[in-house]
């Protein structure tokens, strides 16, 4: 089993200690590699092309329990900058700004990347539709739907500031030369989650909360896909043990799933090769 956590004073589940992010992360390769950024994030280096997804490096709101593996102004130039949905803790605006200009292109949803270009004076930004696709080197990037507008079922004035629909947010189903990965993201228990294409790779999501997967949806998602090897992420970097969503558990994950074996519990600065299993 790759289940290999540490735990904090109050019990909450934790990734190894983190590690530099090394530099063939943004080399040339032969082969695709998945790097944790912590929470959410990633990068992917695919036969030297790199692509960033909803990077957290800095500048986020509640107190975290590991450091990140490379500081914003650190990263060199890279090829693709993916974001799923406006939360602070994907859409992290103070990462955004010290990356600004480092990225040959930025893609999103149509709201999203109207946000990255008009309020962040980003530019190359690509807004897309649920469904749509697009190519960055030698991957094929497609949205994949999302339910996460939890904003627009909110009582507080705080949060409904606008009209928040679903098409605002999205997944990513990456086909890569040597196999392909799926990304939910942050979402409710979809119908179509358990009706993709087999996939070699789940960027896993498995927080045990109503706008998100929830367990039971975890279990019964990694299950209908028994031989996807998954790679968890929004779990055991924010300092919130009370607090689902960032609160996963590897080990009760493993406990409860078909070939527990495929979970990857990387420390942050580490990378899992995609390889291809159909």
């Amino acid at each position: 089993m790759s289940v290999d956590i540490r735990r904090s004073p109050q019990g909450q589940a934790m990734p190894r200690p983190t590690v530099a992010l090394p530099p063939e992360a943004f080399a040339q390769t032969d082969d695709t590699r998945v790097y944790w950024l912590g929470n959410a994030g990633f990068l992917i280096n695919s036969h030297g092309t790199t692509v960033l997804c909803d990077p957290l490096l800095v500048g986020f709101d509640m107190p975290t329990l590991v450091e990140p593996p490379i500081l914003p102004e650190d990263v060199p130039a890279f090829d693709a900058l993916l974001y799923t949905h406006i939360d602070n803790d994907h859409f992290a605006r103070q990462t955004l700004a010290g990356l600004k200009g480092k990225a040959g292109e930025i893609h999103a949803t149509e709201y999203v990347a109207s946000v990255a270009r008009d309020d962040e004076g980003c530019t190359g930004v690509v807004g897309h539709a649920i469904g749509e696709n697009f190519q960055v080197g030698p991957m094929t990037f497609t949205l994949t739907p999302t339910w996460h507008n939890w904003q627009q079922h909110m009582t507080s004035d705080k949060y409904r500031t606008r009209t928040w629909e679903r098409k605002e947010y999205c997944g990513y189903w990456i086909a890569t030369p040597d196999g392909t990965a799926w990304l939910p993201s942050d979402s409710r228990p979809l119908p179509e989650f358990l009706e993709m294409p087999a996939m070699d790779m789940i960027l896993f999501d498995f927080s045990d909360n109503v706008w998100h997967i929830g367990f039971a949806g975890a279990v019964e998602l990694a299950n209908q896909y028994p031989e996807a090897d998954l790679l968890p992420i929004h779990w055991g970097c924010v300092d919130a043990p009370e607090y689902t969503p960032f609160n996963g558990d590897p080990e009760r994950l493993a406990a409860a799933i078909t070939n527990p074996e495929r979970i990857h519990t990387l420390a942050l600065g580490e990378g899992l090769k995609v390889r291809r299993r159909h």
